[in-house]
Parts: C-alpha cells; sequence; structure tokens
C-alpha cells in the first residue's frame, strides 16, 4: 500500500453533508484520501484522535496580529501561535500597523515578513480610505482578501496608524466603494455614525464621566445602526459586496436583516465577546474590556445568537486587539484615555466551544460560522473551510469533554497581561491538534509547529 505524510484515524470528520466516521490521509500539503480506518493508506506517521471530532481548521476573519513596525504590540510568531492554539488555521489580517497596509509597496513589505514568520496561514486586508483610493486596484492585484474602511476618523495621536482606510466625508467613501467594486472584491466596513459619538462622549466628559459605562452611553446601538444603514446603501449603489464588521447591537441586527432580504450582497460578523459577557458582567474591568464597539447588555448578546441561528450574521471572528499595558492602563483613571481592543485569538477557540457544550448552538453550525462561511464569503472555499480529497490539509482535532480553566498569563500573546476579558473562564470543548498545510502545529496544547509554516492565502 503507498505510504502518505500523515493519517488521522478513529475519529468523526464534519464534512458538509455530516459526520463521517473514519480517517483521512495526507500528503503534500493536501487531504488525498478520507476512508473508513481499514481503508486508508499506510502513514509516515499515523495518530489514533480517539474518537474526538475532526473540523475544518478555523479561519479567523478579524485580527490585529500588527507585527511590523507595531511588533512590541504583537508580532506575526507570537500571534499566530495563539492562533493556533486555538484551532485556528488561517487568519485574516487586517491593515492597521506602520506602516499601514494602505499602498501597494506597504501590502508586499507585509506579504514578505508574514511568510517567513506566520506559523499558520494569512490572508490580508488592505486599507481604503479617502486618501488612497488610486492604490485600491493594485493592491487587489496583489491579492487583498477584502477592503477595510473605518466610517469615523483616527483615534488623537495615531492618525499614522490609521492613514488610508477611513472616510472623510460620503462622496469619496461613495468613490471608494466603486472602485473596489471595479476590482470584484469585498469592502469590509467598520460602521459608527461619528459625529453622534463624538456629540455624546463631549457631553459625558463633560459631566466628568469616566468609567466604563460612559465609554458604553457614548456608543449607543443608533450609531452602529445608522452607521451600517449608510454603508449598506451606498455599496447597494456602487454594486459592491460589503461585510459588516463586529455587529453587536440588538438595532444594528434588523438593519443587515432587512438589507439581506432585499437581496443585497452583504455579510455580518460578530465576535466571542459580544456572544460571552454582558456590559454588567465586565464592567469592573475597565479599560481592559474598553472595545469598539462596546461590549453590550443582554437583550443584544441573546439576539445576536438568535441571528447567528436564522443566518443574519454569517460569521464569528475574534478582533485580536493587542496592546503594551501602558496603553490599557492610562484608562484606570480615564476611560476616555485607553486604547480599544482586547486579546482573543488565545481563547476564542474554547470559548466558542464552550457554547457548543452549554447548547448554544450545534457542532456544525460552529464549522460553518468559523471556517465554511468565512472560506466562501472571501473567496478562500474549498481548498479552506471543507474537509475533502483535494482540499487544503487545514483542519483541527477537538475534544468536546475536555474542560480547562483559561489562564491568561500562559497564552501566547505578547499582550497577555492584558487578556483578563478571558481570563479564569471556565472552558468545555477543547482544540487538541492543529495542522497547518499538512504539519502539526499544535498538539496537546503545546505549539510544535515552527515560524513559515504558514502560506499566503489568495482569494
Amino acid at each position: 500500500m503507498v505510504s502518505v505524510e500523515l493519517v488521522l484515524k478513529n475519529g468523526k470528520i464534519m464534512t458538509t453533508s455530516g459526520i463521517f466516521e473514519g480517517g483521512l490521509a495526507v500528503e503534500a500539503g493536501k487531504i488525498v484520501a478520507m476512508a473508513k480506518d481499514p481503508s486508508l493508506p499506510t502513514g509516515e506517521q499515523t495518530i489514533d484522535v480517539k474518537g474526538n471530532f475532526i473540523l475544518p481548521g478555523f479561519i479567523d476573519a478579524h485580527t490585529h496580529v500588527r507585527g511590523m513596525g507595531r511588533s512590541n504590540y504583537e508580532d506575526f510568531v507570537t500571534g499566530t501561535m495563539a492562533a493556533a492554539s486555538s484551532g485556528i488555521t488561517t487568519i485574516m489580517e487586517m491593515p492597521i500597523t506602520l506602516p499601514p497596509t494602505s499602498t501597494v509597496q506597504a501590502f508586499k513589505e507585509k506579504r514578505e515578513a508574514m511568510s517567513g514568520q506566520s506559523l499558520v496561514n494569512f490572508a490580508l486586508y488592505a486599507g481604503a480610505g479617502s486618501q488612497n483610493i488610486q492604490e485600491i486596484t493594485g493592491m487587489a492585484r496583489e491579492g487583498a482578501v477584502a477592503f477595510k474602511t473605518f466610517m469615523h476618523p483616527p483615534p488623537a495621536g495615531r492618525e499614522q496608524d490609521f492613514w488610508g482606510f477611513y472616510v472623510t466625508d460620503d462622496g469619496s467613501f461613495l468613490e471608494m466603494l466603486r472602485t473596489i467594486a471595479q476590482t470584484g472584491s469585498i469592502s469590509a466596513v467598520h460602521a459608527e455614525n461619528p459625529e453622534i459619538v463624538e456629540h455624546l462622549a463631549k457631553k459625558l466628559r463633560s459631566e466628568r464621566r469616566m468609567d466604563l459605562s460612559a465609554y458604553l452611553g457614548s456608543r449607543p446601538g443608533i450609531t452602529e445602526s445608522e452607521g451600517i444603514s449608510r454603508a449598506a446603501m451606498l455599496a447597494s449603489e456602487a454594486r459592491v459586496r460589503i461585510h459588516i464588521c463586529h455587529v453587536c447591537a440588538k438595532e444594528a441586527l434588523e438593519v443587515v436583516r432587512m438589507a439581506k432580504s432585499r437581496g443585497q450582497m452583504l455579510t455580518a460578523e460578530t465576535c466571542p465577546h459580544y456572544l460571552t459577557f454582558t456590559h454588567d458582567e465586565i464592567k469592573h474591568l475597565g479599560p481592559y474590556v474598553k472595545i469598539n464597539p462596546p461590549i453590550r447588555h443582554r437583550d443584544d448578546r441573546d439576539l445576536l445568537w438568535e441571528a447567528i441561528r436564522n443566518g443574519v450574521i454569517d460569521l464569528v471572528a475574534s478582533d485580536h486587539g493587542p496592546y503594551p499595558k501602558k496603553l490599557k492602563d492610562a484608562g484606570l483613571e480615564d476611560i476616555w484615555e485607553a486604547y480599544m481592543g482586547a486579546p482573543g485569538l488565545d481563547a476564542i477557540g474554547p470559548v466558542m466551544l464552550t457554547h457548543v457544550n452549554n447548547g448554544l448552538i450545534s457542532l456544525k453550525k460552529l464549522a460553518e460560522i468559523m471556517s465554511e462561511n468565512v472560506a466562501k464569503i472571501f473567496g478562500l472555499y474549498p481548498n479552506k473551510g471543507a474537509l475533502s480529497v483535494g482540499s487544503d490539509a487545514d483542519l483541527v482535532v477537538i475534544d468536546m469533554n475536555a474542560r480547562k480553566r483559561l489562564d491568561a498569563s500562559k497564552f501566547h500573546t505578547k499582550a497577555r497581561d492584558i487578556a483578563l476579558l478571558y481570563d479564569g473562564f471556565e472552558a468545555k470543548g477543547i482544540p487538541s491538534l492543529t495542522v497547518v498545510n499538512g504539519t502539526i502545529v499544535m498538539k496537546d496544547g503545546e505549539i510544535v509547529g515552527k515560524p513559515g509554516t504558514g502560506r499566503f492565502a489568495r482569494p
């Protein structure tokens, strides 16, 4: 019998048509056979997964691993180690770094840097804003998976980081969307109404409100729903596919649902922190859980789960946001001074699997919203997002009965000292094996892969 590089046997394989009991064989980074165990070829390395589930590797559609000029925040090695530990085999990296990924030259530099350092596969967003419309076509040719745009100006002092992916007016926003449409790519939008946010924040600060609840008060649901509505209308006019990032307000869900009901090419994501916590549960953590948009209330959370189950929300992504501790500590006395974001790559796998064990969604649905749907939306399917002969050997083995208390001090991210959101979380359901391009990069919680295992994923 012909020998192959790797065989996984005695598993429950999650395919698009259901659960298949048996194993699979891997050669040259591809799945070359799926069969009952006795019919599998001989493997140079054979692993008995002991009846556990084998899923297509998770694809995180929204990460800020930083690197480049922000490698003190996070670098491509530590960030992708965190990803691998969570069962993620491909990340889709956002353009906020130095230099910002909003020119053809910067895109090429980042792609080259990640190619030698990433443990998992990576796709790259390019920035698109009022400042760099002329760069969009070139970045699409270089393999941008989508284009990221903020509907609000950069935070004070971060103008350099955000150059080339924020809009200053609706006229240039529409022109930018039309340019993306001509490339056939996707516009991924951080949709908020900045004028309402600024008005409310100014009022709250004048009242000496400096706590996390004041920050939440400056971003009510209308800021999100109005932003999404306006972005959707402009995208419809431009005839461009649009993806709405990190939806979390109940008012926003209705806007997304309506856009989909009229047949618009619109998809939407949410994040584990919005599905797991409420503001009242985490407000004592102050600046460490200052996230944009903010973690909201129980009714928002409950409706997000309903939206996942009925297809209004298409995918779940981490929005991993690492920073040095001093940039979060700045908000201990004044919440407005803290940077926005929280680390999430180390936790997303166990947290979402815990929600499966708690009956909030099925394991099949989890595979859809964290792998299959992502690959289909962003043009990576069926190489990614599926377990089938011919697909890339990107997969994760899941022990649904394993329990673990998450300990932020043992996370792989450089930002473990600000990762208080998931510290102490009682998880049930743990990734035990992560395979990227046929190479084992995580086994039994230990990172065993090497930088450079991951490859650039072009849509």
